[in-house]
């Protein structure tokens, strides 16, 4: 069963700078407009990158207007821009995927939060160690060095040699076969997909396993989308996605926005 993870929106210091943010400023109540955008990419955090049409009321526009508080018309408008701009896509089941959100993601397992309070414990006992030593040093006649903590500090040193304690919880090392921390995430969980089935993968079996992933693409939010269509459908290997169909074309999001924008300014829609 897999533990539980924490996950945080990582925005890069050029984040205001991008083309894309840029244009999107350019647009009607274009600060609301990235605002928006903002709040989409917290609510797909967990999902890979999708926000799920749940088919409660009669479009996504309005399940995201009503979840947010935003204004569905400022929801319509920002959705067609993220598509016309190549920054989301519509899924054939009315979802809607935020592209760029797999390089904005950090995550990490409970474990490895558990591993690295233990490494910062650990390195803050050695810099007290140190310093006591510089503190205590005692330069007497003779130029002869006393330490006057020598005990008190080879007592520490003993207590975190001790042997662990019945019961006690183990620190995990996590594992790292990829770079982008969902899509090493999503490896590890099928890798406990393959062993709770009775089919667990080990030694170069793993490694055949990546270069077959890796061959289908190099993109990892697609090869993210791989291994949960595999788990999905109770597969073992790898293959190619399904076809996704597009549900917003271009120039319908680009004759749409514009009639927004000539309304909402009441004036030309320039370049």
């Amino acid at each position: 069963m897999a533990g539980k993870r924490y996950y945080w929106l990582k925005l890069q210091v050029g984040f205001f700078q991008e083309l894309i943010i840029k244009q999107l400023q350019t647009l009607p109540e274009g600060d609301s407009i990235v605002l928006l955008y903002l709040k989409l990419l917290l609510k797909a955090i967990n999902t890979e990158g999708i926000i799920y049409y749940q088919n409660i009321l009669p479009s996504l526009d309005e399940e995201i207007a009503l979840d947010t508080g935003e204004k569905p018309a400022l929801v319509k408008l920002t959705i067609s821009a993220l598509c016309k701009y190549h920054a989301a896509v519509f899924l054939d089941d009315q979802s809607l995927q935020l592209l760029y959100l797999g390089d904005m993601v950090g995550s990490e397992s409970a474990s490895a939060s558990r591993v690295r309070n233990h490494r910062a414990n650990q390195k803050l006992i050695k810099e007290k160690e140190q310093a006591a030593l510089q503190c205590n040093e005692t330069v007497t006649e003779g130029n002869t060095i006393e330490f006057s903590c020598s005990t008190e500090i080879e007592n520490s040193q003993k207590e975190e040699k001790k042997p662990k304690e019945e019961g006690e919880p183990e620190i995990e090392e996590i594992p790292s076969y990829f770079a982008d921390t969902v899509l090493n995430s999503m490896f590890l969980s099928y890798l406990e997909y393959r062993k709770e089935n009775g089919k667990e993968v080990k030694g170069k079996a793993i490694g055949y396993c990546i270069d077959k992933l890796e061959s289908l693409s190099n993109s990892p939010a697609e090869q993210v989308a791989i291994i949960k269509q595999t788990i999905q459908n109770g597969w073992t290997d790898f293959f190619p996605l399904k076809g996704k169909k597009e549900k917003v074309s271009g120039s319908n999001v680009s004759s749409w926005l514009e009639r927004e924008k000539i309304q909402s300014t009441g004036g030309a829609f320039g370049d």
